[in-house]
């Protein structure tokens, strides 16, 4: 999907805003391979445990 002309929707008001952007994809692809998902989904969770494992703030 092409990008989203972003300077367009500052200038336009909500129901031109919903009506442009549609689906809600700001442009790019709809789908990833199963390769690439594994490899966000590998990162996303050693940031996860990383962020359990602290450190934590003092309080």
């Amino acid at each position: 999907k092409p990008l989203v002309d972003f300077a367009r929707l500052r200038q336009a008001g909500p129901a031109a805003v919903r009506a442009q952007l549609g689906d809600g994809n700001f442009g790019g692809r709809y789908q990833r391979g199963d390769e690439e998902m594994l490899a966000i989904w590998a990162e996303a969770v050693e940031e996860t445990r990383a962020l359990i494992a602290g450190p934590w703030p003092e309080s």
